[in-house]
């Protein structure tokens, strides 16, 4: 299984089906710039295996989310509809990347959504990050846990 491609389908097609923009993977990680406005939303798995998938993207992306998919303009996005689509597009991300993942006959238990602002933090976790583009914007989705890693 290739998780790291599987995501990249489920990231593709979630943000271009919910926000109508074209998503592209860079094969790069863009260095942390800590004056970047950034927000993070992550979501837990509890079951089949512990781990954690997290969100990471500049505020300016999150508003541009909500204003497409509630057609809204940009002085009407409050912080609680960014945390609405952002909470959303994580859930939705989450339960298709997992059942994706795992066998037909398994199940998965989810945690609920947790939004706030980003910090760059070190971790010795297993984890595998992979940068992603919309709008000539970057963002992130962080796979924690060893459930996530590839197996040829």
């Amino acid at each position: 299984m290739n998780v790291e491609q599987i995501l990249v389908d489920v990231i593709s097609e979630t943000v271009e089906t919910m926000a109508f923009m074209e998503v592209l993977k860079k094969d790069t990680i863009t260095p942390y710039d800590e004056h970047l406005e950034r927000l993070r939303v992550e979501i837990l798995v509890n079951a089949p295996f512990p781990g954690e998938i997290r969100l990471v993207l500049p505020k300016s992306l999150a508003v541009l989310f909500s204003q497409n998919m509630y057609s809204l303009d940009e002085q009407d996005v409050t912080i609680e509809t960014v945390e609405d689509v952002l909470g959303e597009i994580v859930n939705i991300i989450a339960g298709r990347l997992m059942a994706d993942i795992l066998p037909e006959d398994q199940t998965f238990h989810l945690g609920l959504p947790l939004i706030g602002p980003d910090a760059f933090l070190e971790t010795e976790a297993s984890s595998h990050a992979i940068e992603f583009y919309a709008e000539e914007t970057p963002f992130w989705v962080v796979l924690f846990g060893e459930g996530f890693q590839s197996s040829p």
